[in-house]
């Protein structure tokens, strides 16, 4: 028969590792949430700098067309005198 001091060391060992499990699934859990937030933000900040970088090519690119042409006298406003 067992004793009881055996009894109760047992049920405490399982309830130990009860707990101990749920602490490691819910640290896991924060950890999973905490990869997915910080890729999300890896993949915005990447998505921003593709847009920025073709914005500013296309601004280089007006900006070299503006450069290399005559200026068009329709587009000039005309000077207004005081």
């Amino acid at each position: 028969m067992f004793s009881l001091s055996a009894l109760l060391s047992t049920l405490l060992g399982l309830l130990a590792r009860m707990f101990s499990d749920a602490v490691v699934k819910e640290v896991d859990s924060l950890r999973h949430d905490q990869d997915q937030r910080d890729l999300g933000a890896a993949q915005q900040a990447n998505a921003s700098t593709l847009v920025a970088e073709a914005q500013e090519a296309r601004a280089r690119a007006a900006a070299d067309a503006a450069a290399d042409g005559a200026d068009n006298p329709d587009d000039l406003l005309p000077e207004t005198t005081s």
